[in-house]
Protein backbone atom coordinates (compact mmCIF):
# COMPACT_ATOMS: atom_id res chain seq x y z
CA UNK A 1 0.00 0.00 0.00
CA UNK A 2 1.50 3.29 -1.10
CA UNK A 3 1.05 6.06 1.46
CA UNK A 4 2.30 9.37 0.10
CA UNK A 5 1.87 11.49 3.24
CA UNK A 6 1.83 10.69 6.97
CA UNK A 7 1.54 13.51 9.47
CA UNK A 8 1.20 13.36 13.22
CA UNK A 9 -0.89 16.31 14.35
CA UNK A 10 -2.23 17.69 17.63
CA UNK A 11 -5.98 17.04 18.07
CA UNK A 12 -6.81 20.37 19.69
CA UNK A 13 -4.85 22.69 17.38
CA UNK A 14 -4.27 20.63 14.20
CA UNK A 15 -0.62 21.71 14.49
CA UNK A 16 1.90 19.43 12.81
CA UNK A 17 3.95 17.45 15.33
CA UNK A 18 6.01 15.44 12.83
CA UNK A 19 6.03 14.11 9.29
CA UNK A 20 6.66 10.37 9.18
CA UNK A 21 7.89 7.94 6.54
CA UNK A 22 6.15 4.78 5.39
CA UNK A 23 8.10 2.73 7.97
CA UNK A 24 6.04 4.45 10.67
CA UNK A 25 3.10 2.24 9.64
CA UNK A 26 4.91 -0.69 11.26
CA UNK A 27 4.16 0.98 14.62
CA UNK A 28 1.55 -0.74 16.77
CA UNK A 29 -1.96 0.70 16.58
CA UNK A 30 -1.81 1.33 20.33
CA UNK A 31 0.58 4.20 19.50
CA UNK A 32 -2.62 6.22 19.04
CA UNK A 33 -3.87 5.33 22.52
CA UNK A 34 -0.49 6.15 24.07
CA UNK A 35 -0.48 9.48 22.22
CA UNK A 36 -4.18 10.24 22.60
CA UNK A 37 -3.70 13.97 21.98
CA UNK A 38 -2.53 13.20 18.43
CA UNK A 39 -4.09 12.06 15.19
CA UNK A 40 -2.51 10.63 12.05
CA UNK A 41 -3.31 12.25 8.73
CA UNK A 42 -2.59 10.02 5.72
CA UNK A 43 -2.84 10.40 1.95
CA UNK A 44 -2.68 7.65 -0.67
CA UNK A 45 -3.64 7.08 -4.31
CA UNK A 46 -5.51 4.04 -2.99
CA UNK A 47 -7.88 6.31 -1.03
CA UNK A 48 -8.78 8.17 -4.21
CA UNK A 49 -9.50 4.86 -5.94
CA UNK A 50 -11.89 4.07 -3.07
CA UNK A 51 -13.59 7.50 -3.43
CA UNK A 52 -12.06 8.64 -0.13
CA UNK A 53 -10.09 11.75 0.57
CA UNK A 54 -7.31 11.70 3.12
CA UNK A 55 -7.80 9.39 6.11
CA UNK A 56 -7.33 10.34 9.74
CA UNK A 57 -6.69 7.72 12.41
CA UNK A 58 -7.11 8.59 16.06
CA UNK A 59 -7.96 7.07 19.39
CA UNK A 60 -11.33 8.19 20.76
CA UNK A 61 -11.06 8.03 24.53
CA UNK A 62 -14.80 8.62 25.03
CA UNK A 63 -15.71 5.46 23.09
CA UNK A 64 -12.45 3.63 23.89
CA UNK A 65 -12.06 2.96 20.17
CA UNK A 66 -9.61 3.51 17.36
CA UNK A 67 -11.34 5.47 14.62
CA UNK A 68 -10.93 6.35 10.96
CA UNK A 69 -12.36 9.61 9.68
CA UNK A 70 -12.53 10.59 6.02
CA UNK A 71 -14.56 12.27 3.35
CA UNK A 72 -16.32 10.00 0.88
CA UNK A 73 -17.08 11.17 -2.65
CA UNK A 74 -20.46 9.59 -3.26
CA UNK A 75 -23.68 11.33 -4.17
CA UNK A 76 -26.27 12.10 -1.54
CA UNK A 77 -28.68 9.69 -3.25
CA UNK A 78 -26.72 6.81 -1.67
CA UNK A 79 -27.72 7.89 1.86
CA UNK A 80 -29.88 4.88 2.68
CA UNK A 81 -27.41 2.36 1.23
CA UNK A 82 -24.46 3.97 3.06
CA UNK A 83 -26.17 3.97 6.43
CA UNK A 84 -27.56 0.45 6.00
CA UNK A 85 -24.15 -0.92 5.00
CA UNK A 86 -22.43 0.64 8.01
CA UNK A 87 -25.14 -0.62 10.35
CA UNK A 88 -25.10 -4.13 8.88
CA UNK A 89 -21.36 -4.68 8.38
CA UNK A 90 -19.82 -3.18 11.52
CA UNK A 91 -19.82 -5.01 14.82
CA UNK A 92 -22.37 -3.50 17.14
CA UNK A 93 -20.48 -1.26 19.52
CA UNK A 94 -21.40 2.16 20.83
CA UNK A 95 -20.10 4.78 18.40
CA UNK A 96 -19.36 2.25 15.64
CA UNK A 97 -19.98 4.77 12.87
CA UNK A 98 -21.50 8.00 11.73
CA UNK A 99 -22.19 9.35 8.26
CA UNK A 100 -23.38 12.82 7.38
CA UNK A 101 -23.56 14.55 4.03
CA UNK A 102 -21.91 17.93 3.71
CA UNK A 103 -23.74 19.82 0.99
CA UNK A 104 -21.13 22.58 0.95
CA UNK A 105 -18.34 20.15 0.08
CA UNK A 106 -20.49 17.61 -1.75
CA UNK A 107 -19.13 14.64 0.17
CA UNK A 108 -19.96 12.36 3.03
CA UNK A 109 -18.17 12.82 6.35
CA UNK A 110 -17.59 9.27 7.58
CA UNK A 111 -16.40 8.18 11.01
CA UNK A 112 -15.81 4.46 11.52
CA UNK A 113 -14.60 2.74 14.66
CA UNK A 114 -11.81 0.50 13.41
CA UNK A 115 -12.52 -1.76 16.36
CA UNK A 116 -15.96 -2.45 14.82
CA UNK A 117 -14.47 -3.77 11.55
CA UNK A 118 -14.30 -7.55 11.38
CA UNK A 119 -10.67 -8.66 11.39
CA UNK A 120 -9.31 -5.56 13.13
CA UNK A 121 -6.70 -6.48 15.74
CA UNK A 122 -5.99 -4.17 18.66
CA UNK A 123 -2.55 -5.73 18.95
CA UNK A 124 -1.82 -5.10 15.25
CA UNK A 125 0.07 -2.37 13.43
CA UNK A 126 -1.10 0.84 11.81
CA UNK A 127 -0.55 -0.80 8.42
CA UNK A 128 -2.73 -3.76 9.38
CA UNK A 129 -5.45 -1.31 10.44
CA UNK A 130 -5.17 0.42 7.06
CA UNK A 131 -5.47 -2.91 5.28
CA UNK A 132 -8.61 -3.73 7.34
CA UNK A 133 -10.08 -0.36 6.38
CA UNK A 134 -9.18 -0.90 2.71
CA UNK A 135 -10.92 -4.30 2.60
CA UNK A 136 -13.97 -2.88 4.35
CA UNK A 137 -14.17 0.09 1.97
CA UNK A 138 -13.72 -2.03 -1.17
CA UNK A 139 -16.72 -4.15 -0.20
CA UNK A 140 -18.60 -1.01 0.91
CA UNK A 141 -18.11 0.79 -2.43
CA UNK A 142 -18.98 -2.33 -4.42
CA UNK A 143 -22.25 -2.91 -2.58
CA UNK A 144 -23.38 0.68 -2.07
CA UNK A 145 -22.84 1.75 -5.67
CA UNK A 146 -24.44 -1.45 -7.04
CA UNK A 147 -27.83 -0.30 -5.75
Amino acid sequence: MEITQIERCHKQTDDLIATEGADFLASPIHFLKEHDQEFLYMESPLFEELKMDAVVFEYDEMFDAYTALFGLRLQKKYATAIKEYLHTHLRSIFGASSASFSGNEGLWEINIALTAIEGFKEDGTLLEALVSLEKFMRAFIDEVTAN
